[in-house]
């Protein structure tokens, strides 16, 4: 191997729990990726959406275990690099990805429809995930460990301990998860949430993003003492890291924003307004292959219920 690129790979931190985590989920997803392509849903299993779910892993273990994760401990404005691409980049695209149907049918059969049936109407897991994914509750969830974590104390805290900055690595990730799934409105739809909603949770976010950013950025003294401790690189002082972070933490983090915002308007211009389909079966493979699908059966079964008695749903697969 050649010695820049021996020396570029010997700087990875090989992490066994992020890295069996991440392969797992890559070849789960890959595996039913290619069946699904085996059975002729070629516009379901797309090129687009593999090199999405597949560009998100690669941006988490980019973010998670290259020099980036031993930078951030010395340069705030590499740990706030870190923090943008696993919320900012690498949720969004695995959820462009369309992992649901994908990652059930990269299971085997048994375990595939055992999942499926997980997610029936009447189940444990569906109720406990019609809860979570509350838009209200999301946004929330998501202001409050986003914000959170840049309080001094606790930010130097998970500095200072690894399980702390775990701790604050999985929860950066876990909300942000929840938020992009109500944002892309990916499968498994739990509820209706329409794109004016969306974007109103998103734009809610972006006064968050840019009053902790300009205070980061404009602050004249360092704010997390940790990084008036250790020696520093580059030729950067305490200060002047500091105020990189925080204009990148403003900048990119609201370009973002902004850039989920547009593409959701367009959707809205694009889009008919339709009646939210009803619940489907879970344990059908036509179900567990991808919802939209069945789009217009479903949709011509919503209009037949809808002249009879039965109780109508806001439920969308």
């Amino acid at each position: 191997m050649h010695p820049l690129l021996r020396a570029l790979f010997s700087a990875w931190d090989w992490r066994f729990d992020i890295s069996l985590l991440l392969l797992t989920f890559a070849i789960l997803y890959t595996v039913g990726w290619w069946r699904l392509r085996q059975r002729g849903r070629i516009k379901v299993a797309t090129r687009r959406r593999l090199a999405a779910y597949w560009s998100g892993i690669f941006t988490l273990a980019l973010a998670l275990m290259s020099p980036i994760d031993p930078l951030g401990g010395q340069l705030f404005f590499m740990h706030m690099i870190q923090h943008m691409i696993t919320i900012m980049v690498s949720a969004p695209l695995l959820w462009l990805g369309a992992p649901f149907p994908f990652l059930l049918w990269g299971l085997p059969t048994v375990a595939r429809k055992w999942v499926g049936q997980q997610f029936a109407q009447a189940s444990l897991l569906r109720s406990g995930l019609r809860v979570l994914r509350q838009p209200a509750l999301v946004w929330m969830a998501f202001v409050a460990v986003y914000a959170g974590w840049h309080d001094p104390i606790l930010y130097d805290l998970a500095l200072r301990h690894a399980w702390v900055h775990d701790i604050q690595h999985l929860t950066f990730f876990g909300t942000a998860m929840l938020l992009w799934w109500v944002v892309i409105d990916a499968a498994p739809h739990l509820h209706y949430t329409s794109v004016w909603g969306r974007v109103i949770m998103v734009v809610g976010i972006i006064p968050v993003n840019m009053a902790v950013g300009i205070t980061i950025a404009t602050a004249q003294e360092v704010i997390y003492p940790y990084y008036a401790t250790v020696p520093r690189i580059w030729g950067f002082t305490a200060v002047a890291d500091q105020s990189t972070a925080g204009v990148i933490m403003w900048t990119s983090g609201s370009e973002m924003l902004v850039l989920a915002v547009i593409f959701l308007l367009a959707s809205a211009m694009r889009s008919e307004k339709k009646p939210p389909p009803p619940i489907a079966a879970w344990d059908r493979e036509e179900a567990m292959i991808a919802p939209g699908l069945e789009h217009r059966a479903r949709q011509n079964k919503w209009r037949r219920l809808q002249a009879t008695t039965l109780p109508s749903s806001t439920d969308v697969l």
